[in-house]
């Protein structure tokens, strides 16, 4: 997909469909970008926003075909509420999912005042024309959108590009998650780790069943006996230039159970379906990690995923079992659909040994924290306020 930068008037464009974001109640026909193309369309725009009681709350949407009056074939008008946040994310994805339902080929999109960050429109776009299709036979169309065009954006090409590459990330992860568990097991999650790292220029080791066993990571490898699948710990690292023994330090976990049915303590209908879902941690930390060079953060970074599946095979681990890990604290097993946490064992202590600060574990834990906080909310727990904070923030600027 190719973006490109453009400032001149919007009567000009030529486009499958231009899209204009507007805040409620707002005089958008009249005033703003939308006013110059209303008048060329001889006032079209604002009497169809009458006639279908458009308002610019959030979630409304007006389209018009121009019949050639003016370059663009088609005029998106996308209501942005009254939240002065994330305004050109949500109007570059709105109008990247018209533009795949329609089968676009060009858009373009006009920032919108106080939010016109060229590499929020990137993301929004790339993030909003995501679907995962690889598998479907029957109904495939090709994704036809090819070029984006970003009106009044402010940023530089650089910028641009690092916005694409963090997207790429964000999708990869997206697709590995949604990916069925017979094309992702830990050694292809592995994998995946290793063309991550080549293609980064990043430090790699992966360790298979026999390192794990030789490090003594039993809780890792207690989870992984039911399964003919060997598991794996896969560690990567990424050091910013100019890094020495006084740059900081930190590690990002992620829990990679690549199928979780619960082990002997088997889930019930209802709840198995989708736990290839569970490497969902594991999958977001290699996002980040194939996104790293676009953010260069002046700190070492390292990767930790133990990966595993959890099944019931006869050598599954068992509810009564004490299986002594990695730290050497051992652990008595009541559910084996408590699995998450003992693979964490060994990785997150594996993690205090690297000498880092900070620890980030990324995890679909538990599904009780979607009984207390519902799906739109995550959970987040820790030792240190100031990190918890931190992360917060990061998260509300991410959006």
């Amino acid at each position: 997909m190719e973006f490109v930068s453009y400032e001149g008037a919007l009567t000009n464009l030529d486009c499958d469909l231009l899209a204009v974001g507007v805040t409620v109640d707002s005089n958008w026909a009249q005033e703003g970008p939308a006013a110059a193309l209303n008048e060329a369309l001889d006032d079209l725009l604002d009497t169809v926003a009458n006639e279908e009681e458009f308002t610019g709350k959030d979630g409304q949407q007006l389209q018009v075909h121009t019949h050639g009056r003016i370059g663009a074939k088609r005029i998106l008008v996308v209501g942005l509420g009254d939240d002065e946040e994330f305004l050109g994310r949500k109007l570059a994805a709105r109008t990247a999912r018209v533009a795949s339902r329609q089968r676009l080929q060009s858009i373009a999109i006009v920032a919108p005042q106080g939010d016109n960050e060229a590499s929020w429109l990137v993301q929004g776009t790339l993030l909003g024309h995501y679907s995962f299709d690889r598998l479907k036979t029957k109904d495939v169309k090709p994704v036809k959108l090819s070029k984006v065009t970003l009106v009044n954006a402010n940023g530089s090409a650089a910028q641009i590009a690092a916005a694409v590459t963090i997207a790429d990330g964000i999708t990869f992860a997206r697709d590995i998650v949604n990916e069925p568990p017979i094309n992702i097991k830990p050694s292809t999650l592995a994998d995946h780790a290793v063309d991550i790292a080549k293609a980064n220029d990043l430090e790699y080791t992966i360790y298979d069943k026999a390192a794990l066993q030789a490090k003594g990571m039993d809780l890792l490898l207690a989870v992984s006996a039911g399964s003919s699948e060997e598991p794996r710990l896969i560690h990567m690292i990424y050091r910013p230039d100019g890094a020495n023994s006084n740059t900081p330090e930190i590690a990002l976990v992620g829990k990679g159970l690549t199928f979780d049915a619960g082990g002997l303590c088997l889930k019930p209908y209802g709840s198995i379906e989708d736990m290839k879902m569970d490497m969902a941690g594991g999958a977001a930390v290699l996002g980040a990690m194939k996104a790293i060079n676009a953010v260069k953060p002046n700190v070492i970074v390292h990767a930790i995923i133990p990966s595993s599946e959890n099944l019931t095979g006869a050598s599954a681990y068992k509810p009564g079992d004490v299986i002594t890990g990695y730290a050497g604290k051992s652990v008595e097993v009541l559910n084996t659909d408590a699995e998450g946490r003992l693979i964490l064992a060994d990785a997150l202590h594996f993690a205090t040994e690297l000498g880092v600060t900070e620890i980030v574990d990324c995890a679909t834990l538990t599904g009780a924290i979607c009984v207390a906080l519902g799906l739109e909310t995550a959970g987040i727990f820790g030792n240190s306020d100031d990190l918890i904070e931190e992360i917060k923030q990061s998260a509300e600027k991410a959006g």
